[in-house]
């Protein structure tokens, strides 16, 4: 629940659908050469199902929240995990990557950290390889409509309110609308440790903006994909 609001199966069920839909989208040809990072990767639940496709040395967890990192440590798993800084450079060399993933990572950070990391991360490619992100889209909108009617009873049920951290900005009929209108929207709420409000926060990335960003940050092509599956956010694979 600490890192991604789900527990049990359906927790992990959302990561299987994730890495599945990572396999079906990642480079093939030079796996055995190069890393597969997961950047922001938690405990590391996405992560130790591509231990069945590629060997432990080159699968790498990076997480800049120490909770994180400590309770992947915790589970003794064969693949490096990374505390690393909430800003880049990351501790990698350049072109030394055949994939960066990074699931419900995107879906909270500003603009600015956005852009900071997606170029850095495009940085640490080989030509010809992808970054898969995810990002908030229409179905959280239609999720904080449903507390909204719920009321004191999602109180209840979940520490904090992010529907009225965002409502006190905007109504979600505005912040359905800039979505529409392909605006960057970033609304700061903190996520304890070392997720500070001044980056981190609740995010929607539309495809629109992607699409007049991709290229000035370092990549040959943008695909986006809607909400499918247990994926409850929207996802965009970037090749370099």
């Amino acid at each position: 629940m600490r890192f991604t609001g789900m527990h049990g199966k359906a927790n992990l069920r959302q990561a299987f659908d994730f890495y599945k839909f990572a396999l079906r989208h990642m480079p093939t040809a030079s796996i055995a050469r190069y890393r597969l990072v997961d950047f922001g990767g938690g405990w590391g639940r996405v992560t130790r199902f591509f231990l069945r496709e590629v060997d432990a040395d080159r699968l790498l967890l990076l997480d800049c929240l120490s909770d994180a990192v400590e309770c992947a440590r915790s589970l003794k798993p064969p693949f490096n995990v990374v505390h690393t800084n909430a800003q880049p450079p990351l501790p990698l060399e350049m072109a030394s990557a055949d994939c960066c993933i990074a699931f419900s990572v995107f879906s909270h950070l500003s603009e600015k950290a956005c852009i900071g990391w997606i170029q850095h991360l495009g940085e640490l490619l080989v030509p010809g390889g992808t970054l898969i992100f995810t990002t908030r889209g229409k179905w959280q909108i239609e999720r904080l409509r449903l507390h909204k009617r719920l009321g004191f009873i999602y109180k209840l049920l979940r520490r904090g309110n992010v529907h009225e951290q965002i409502t006190s900005r905007a109504s979600l009929d505005q912040v359905e609308q800039r979505y529409d209108d392909g605006l960057f929207q970033f609304f700061p709420t903190g996520g304890g440790g070392e997720l500070t409000e001044d980056f981190y926060g609740e995010t929607w990335i539309p495809e629109q903006w992607m699409r007049e960003k991709y290229s000035s940050l370092g990549f040959r092509r943008c695909e986006f994909f809607q909400e499918q599956s247990s994926i409850t956010q929207c996802t965009f694979v970037l090749t370099k």
